[in-house]
């Protein structure tokens, strides 16, 4: 009565603010508006969903929109001297940082192929398909995600690009993953059940724009030593890789940070909402949370153990034999 109902509510919140998951369903059960009453019950989700909703609902008073929705084309119709983006309220990419104009469309040879300059500052994951047309129209949407890896000059541990259409023609789909890559100058991860993209990029002369297996991604009893393109989709290891990278994601740079006190810097919805959605157990429908985990996967690094010195065997004086 003395302060109302909305304020205690409020001061509720501001208590739980280091504890996502508590105001999650909180924020459920005395909501403010019609989304956070249906909002989903964090027992529904593989990951922290009480961090996605503080981003989403931090992304929602952000003025200006940080995202700007737009294509990329082939300046003057000529492929492959320069790629531009020209914004469009109806295009089929989301960006949220571009790189500065030294840094796009840069060209960079290895033995005479086609390689990408940028990969040391981001990398890519795309969820590809193959077939033109879906026996129920339908099927599901080709997805691309760029991302910026740690840089001391530049945005770092940051989505700056979402992608998530299905053009009439699988090669619409395919040009635009390249136009992105080459725009940025960034590697792209595949699966390699996909043969189509690979094709593609083979064809254009862009195949080294393809990101070899990560050599943390190979399974130590595998025996494999030749070097293939992208990661199987089917293996149980790196299904269970894929969801902790995104979940190891939500936790240091979703929502508010709260060592720093920072919000994080995951501007696109679409993929939120994906996230919160998201089934390990039937993948096929989260198109944007399966190329934004290969982004994620393409970005580690494993440190490599260093090999302890054993002192037992070393011989601190030379011997000699005296006859």
């Amino acid at each position: 009565i003395t302060m109302g109902s909305r304020t205690y509510l409020k001061n509720e919140r501001e208590a739980l603010k280091n504890d996502a998951s508590e105001l999650n369903e909180v924020t459920r059960q005395f909501p403010f508006t019609e989304d956070e009453a249906f909002r989903d019950s964090i027992d529904g989700s593989l990951f922290n969903i009480g961090k996605i909703y503080e981003q989403i609902q931090h992304n929602e008073e952000l003025f200006p929109n940080p995202v700007v929705i737009g294509n990329f084309h082939w300046k003057g119709g000529e492929k492959d001297p320069e790629v531009v983006f020209s914004p469009d309220p109806n295009g089929r990419f989301r960006v949220a940082w571009m790189p500065p104009k030294e840094l796009r469309n840069q060209k960079k040879f290895d033995r005479n192929k086609r390689i990408a300059p940028n990969a040391e500052l981001g990398v890519g994951g795309v969820d590809s398909y193959d077939l033109d047309a879906t026996v129920d129209g339908r099927g599901s949407k080709g997805a691309l995600h760029l991302y910026n890896k740690f840089h001391m000059e530049h945005p770092s541990n940051m989505f700056v690009l979402e992608y998530a259409s299905r053009p009439p023609l699988a090669k619409i789909f395919y040009e635009d993953v390249l136009m992105a890559s080459v725009f940025y100058g960034y590697p792209v991860l595949i699966e390699n059940n996909k043969y189509g993209i690979a094709r593609y990029f083979e064809q254009r002369g862009y195949d080294g724009y393809l990101m070899d297996r990560p050599r943390h991604l190979v399974a130590a009893n595998s025996g494999m030593k030749s070097k293939t393109k992208g990661i199987p989709s089917n293996s149980q290891d790196i299904i269970q890789a894929h969801a902790q990278a995104i979940e190891a994601y939500i936790h240091n740079h979703v929502g508010v940070n709260y060592d720093t006190g920072e919000m994080g810097n995951m501007y696109f919805e679409r993929t939120l909402e994906d996230w919160i959605g998201f089934k390990i157990d039937n993948r096929t429908k989260f198109d944007l949370s399966i190329s934004s985990g290969l982004c994620l996967l393409a970005a580690q690094k494993v440190q490599k153990k260093k090999q302890e010195s054993n002192f037992i065997d070393k011989r601190f004086f030379r011997r000699y034999k005296i006859n």
